[in-house]
């Protein structure tokens, strides 16, 4: 499909535009998470200790990838936004901003993760897996900058309706990964550690993939040597949108690092860690549907916004939102009639073995939370796209100040299942919230979209 092609479909019916978006966001982000289950399907033959670092552990990598991932996303919005108003120079222009942004970003805080991440992982963890936890970090924090730098080519990528190249990016992370994870585990016997340098191996093939998409014909807005300049418009633009969303990632990935906490603080210790963290992680592979629907959603409705289009905009909310809460609830259905089935690949042997009846009893309780956790990525995306992330940011605070308020409850039971409910209630919360906000902040954008004299 051509450059012109792809932005047609985008500015075109969004029914079309959300559905042809999504499908290759959906592949990739599958991609990711089998990448990041095919880790723990690997890492879990070395036991319940090795299971807890990472689990210690991979809220903050996520959260390094959420500052990527995030910026990426309000870049997308503020590109796609501009090809709707028919500005292509400055979508240009934008998409270089997000370039010299994330760089020196990522620049900045590769340092402090080295040094850093140490005393950060000393407060989450226990010591009896602490320096576990810390070899197993390392290789993510060196490689900070790769990280930050890859999600915003995505994001950039995807602002241009170019799904099928981001989409390719996780793909070729994935392979790499999972070739690489057992020869590093087991053959060259690094352990833990080797599963994190293979993914930063993956992590240095996406990027050099990417950065060589963003810089050819393939893209619509090719990125050139000579227009690598600084715009202090595009970027106040570009920070508006993306600062917000980079601190809602944080808050979200790195919620599950005090999530974790809780956990670990329980009388059960690393073992609740193991019997809690294995199914929440199998959670994150059946909301997919809804996150790639949302991230879809994003620049369909900026483009919409740019084209001063508020039924198009309303119209593609709605599509997406009834689509990917539908697939979402059918998906943990499945999981909730057939938990053993879906946890066998972690549990195989040793240990995990004899976790596998708490385990299920954990999954089918987190079965009933997933349906309100498909909320956020969609109402939080149309937040984006509407210009307002601000608000979504202001939920994602509100929704995990409840979750701790929950796991605080749950950690007094006896059951490891309360941490289960804790989810349950703390997202339904957190669902009817982030819907008020979105329909009462729809209400207010499309009232100004159909002003006279007004952008």
């Amino acid at each position: 499909m051509e450059a012109e092609e792809r932005v047609s479909i985008l500015l075109g019916n969004p029914r079309k535009a959300i559905i042809t978006m999504a499908i290759p966001i959906i592949i990739s982000l599958l991609v990711s998470q089998v990448n990041v289950l095919a880790d723990r399907a690997w890492c879990s033959g070395l036991g319940d200790d090795a299971m807890s670092a990472i689990a210690v552990a991979m809220p903050v990598y996520m959260t390094l990838v959420g500052l990527g991932s995030g910026f990426g996303v309000g870049a997308s919005a503020v590109i796609s936004r501009m090809i709707g108003a028919a500005d292509k120079d400055r979508a240009s222009l934008s998409a270089v901003q997000a370039v010299i942004f994330s760089l020196i970003f990522g620049l900045v805080m590769t340092p402090i993760m080295v040094f850093g991440q140490d005393g950060l992982l000393s407060i989450l963890g226990r010591d009896n897996i602490l320096e576990l936890t810390c070899t197993y970090m390392l290789p993510y924090s060196f490689c900070t900058i790769l990280i930050i730098f890859n999600g915003t080519v995505g994001g950039i990528l995807n602002g241009q309706g170019a799904t099928q190249y981001s989409m390719l990016l996780m793909a070729v992370q994935a392979i790499v990964n999972i070739a690489l994870d057992p020869i590093f585990i087991y053959v060259l016997d690094m352990g833990l550690q080797g599963a994190a340098i293979a993914t930063v191996i993956a992590t240095v093939a996406s990027v050099i993939i990417g950065t060589l998409l963003i810089i050819s014909k393939k893209t619509y807005l090719p990125i050139r040597r000579k227009n690598i300049v600084y715009d202090r418009g595009c970027m106040r633009m570009l920070l508006a949108a993306g600062i917000p969303q980079m601190l809602e990632y944080t808050v979200m990935y790195f919620m599950d690092a005090i999530l974790n906490y809780i956990v670990l603080m329980a009388e059960a210790g690393s073992h609740a860690l193991t019997v809690y963290s294995v199914p929440d992680n199998l959670m994150n592979l059946i909301v997919i549907p809804a996150i790639a629907i949302g991230s879809a959603l994003i620049p369909v409705a900026s483009s919409a916004l740019g084209q001063k289009d508020a039924e198009r905009m309303r119209a593609s909310f709605k599509y997406a939102f009834s689509r990917g809460i539908l697939i979402v609830i059918a998906l943990a259905i499945i999981v909730e009639l057939l938990p053993d089935q879906f946890l066998f690949i972690f549990s195989y042997s040793g240990e995990m073995l004899d976790n596998r009846p708490e385990m299920a009893e954990m999954l089918k309780v987190m079965c009933l939370y997933i349906g309100f956790f498909a909320f956020t990525p969609i109402c939080s995306g149309y937040m984006q796209a509407m210009g307002h992330p601000n608000r979504s940011l202001i939920v994602a605070l509100w929704r995990n100040f409840v979750l701790i308020c929950f796991f605080w409850i749950a950690m007094q039971q006896p059951e490891l299942t309360s941490f289960g409910w804790a989810l349950v209630f703390g997202h339904m919360v957190g669902a009817a919230t982030i819907f008020l906000v979105t329909m009462y902040t729809d209400r207010q954008v499309s009232k100004r979209i159909r002003a006279p004299n007004t952008v």
